[in-house]
């Protein structure tokens, strides 16, 4: 997919990623889980050419983790996204992004060693654990 838009819940910021290739994965790991109040779905736009902050990068707030970059709304606290700078890649959060609801595949799980046993999504997928080793059902 080419050309993707969203924006956060107020609408303060708007993105645009030129390029896509139309997965959504999840991440169990505790940080993404402490943040976002579950498994954050994401997308991966890849590096910086591919993100276009169309509106209100002067409303992104980032928080430094470690290595990585997380980005928020400044005004209504959404997600944005998980920038490692050391490569230039960036992860989206696909629910900013109507166009991927509607037309995404669901096909990875990361850090799925990390998961608790409380909630479980239907359907397979591959699941990686914290090392990027895959897990075997």
């Amino acid at each position: 997919m080419n050309n993707i838009h969203g924006h956060c819940v107020c609408g303060a910021v708007e993105i645009t990623i030129n390029e896509y290739s139309n997965f959504v994965y999840t991440c169990h790991c505790d940080t993404c889980r402490r943040m976002n109040s579950g498994p954050v779905l994401s997308i991966d736009p890849g590096p910086k050419e591919n993100v276009v902050f169309a509106k209100g990068e002067e409303q992104i707030t980032i928080y430094h983790d470690e290595e990585v970059e997380r980005g928020f709304c400044s005004v209504c606290g959404s997600t944005l996204f998980w920038h490692n700078p050391a490569d230039n890649h960036y992860c989206m959060n696909a629910e900013l992004f109507d166009e991927i609801i509607e037309n995404a595949s669901f096909n990875l799980e990361l850090f799925y060693d990390m998961k608790p046993k409380y909630y479980s999504f239907a359907g397979e997928r591959k699941k990686l654990d914290r090392y990027f080793q895959e897990i075997q059902p």
